[in-house]
């Protein structure tokens, strides 16, 4: 009997042991939305959350920061040098700078925890969020927010368009396949939000700039033109067509598209994290050489990756769904 209790208890902490290992395994493998398998978000930002692990956060000496990949890093260096002796200043840490050559490596360099606080251009952003353990923390921007453009659907007000349901059949402008706001995001947001297939639902047209497409709506070559807001807003300052308010009108207009996201790994020390973001956000702009990179921005603000950078990821979503249906 003694014997059959002992097998029995060892049975018992055998399968214990082996339930709670399952338990930590399936633990380890849980996938949080998009991130890559290891990164986690138990609060649901869509953004990895800090190492928990004291042992396995980062706390170094000296700092890494880079850019995004340009031309001719060199001129950049100079640029964020002030910025750079800030960040020393408010985090008490050096900072070196790191000039990258592509955003793959970028990414990477993340990931492995090489590369410490860096800006991601607004189309990588997604793919260091999700690949590379990068948490957003600032933008360039004023105090009403990031300054930039928005993809809007022009149509003339003799059209007899009144919603994106009117646009069926109809012949709609594009600018060009590498047009972001003259193409992809018409394109992937027509589907996205209304069902709409390019050469199916409604006619394509390439007019192969945005000021073409704005004319050739004014002059009814085009029944709508995708077309980004910017643009517009320069023809009508520079007097090449009347200001849309007395001819024309939009049936949509996209959330204002995202910049550059400014953060850090999530393998750093949260504490760390928080002094960086601290030096962003406080970081005296008059009179710096951002200010005279970015004349239209006066300040590094507050951003939240899943509400500012939504139209990114649905654009992303939408162009992948629209090209598997044509190619069906």
């Amino acid at each position: 009997m003694k014997k059959l209790f002992t097998i029995m208890l060892v049975l018992v902490i055998g399968l214990s042991l082996f339930a709670q290992g399952a338990t930590e395994a399936t633990a380890e493998q849980q996938q949080y939305g998009e991130l890559d398998l290891g990164y986690v978000d138990k609060d649901g930002n869509k953004v990895a959350d800090f190492v928990e692990d004291p042992a396995k956060q980062l706390d170094p000496d000296t700092l890494i920061f880079a850019y995004t990949p340009v031309e001719d890093p060199a001129v950049y260096e100079d640029v964020f040098a002030g910025f750079m002796k800030y960040m020393e200043k408010v985090t008490g840490k050096k900072v070196k700078w790191f000039a990258v050559d592509s955003y793959a490596t970028q990414v990477e360099a993340m990931r492995a925890g090489r590369l410490h606080v860096s800006g991601f251009a607004a189309g990588s952003v997604q793919d260091a969020v999700n690949h590379g353990g990068f948490v957003p923390l600032a933008a360039m921007g004023t105090e009403n927010g990031m300054v930039g453009y928005k993809m809007q659907l022009l149509v003339k007000n003799t059209s007899g368009i009144k919603s994106i349901d009117d646009i069926k059949g109809k012949k709609v402008a594009f600018v060009s396949e590498s047009s972001n706001s003259g193409y992809s995001a018409p394109r992937a947001l027509l589907y996205q939000n209304f069902g709409l297939l390019p050469g199916k639902d409604y006619e394509v047209a390439f007019s192969g700039k945005h000021d073409n497409s704005i004319l050739g709506v004014y002059n009814d070559d085009y029944d709508v033109g995708a077309i980004a807001s910017t643009v517009l807003t320069r023809m009508e300052k520079g007097g090449r067509v009347p200001d849309h308010a007395g001819w024309g009108s939009f049936i949509y207009e996209s959330k204002v598209f995202p910049v550059t996201a400014w953060g850090v790994t999530n393998k750093l020390k949260p504490e760390l994290a928080a002094k960086i973001e601290e030096a962003f956000l406080t970081f005296p702009w008059e009179g710096s050489k951002l200010k005279e990179s970015w004349p239209e921005d006066d300040r590094f603000i507050k951003i939240d990756y899943d509400s500012d950078y939504e139209v990114l990821r649905t654009i992303r979503a939408g162009s992948e769904a629209v090209a598997k249906l044509l190619n069906e």
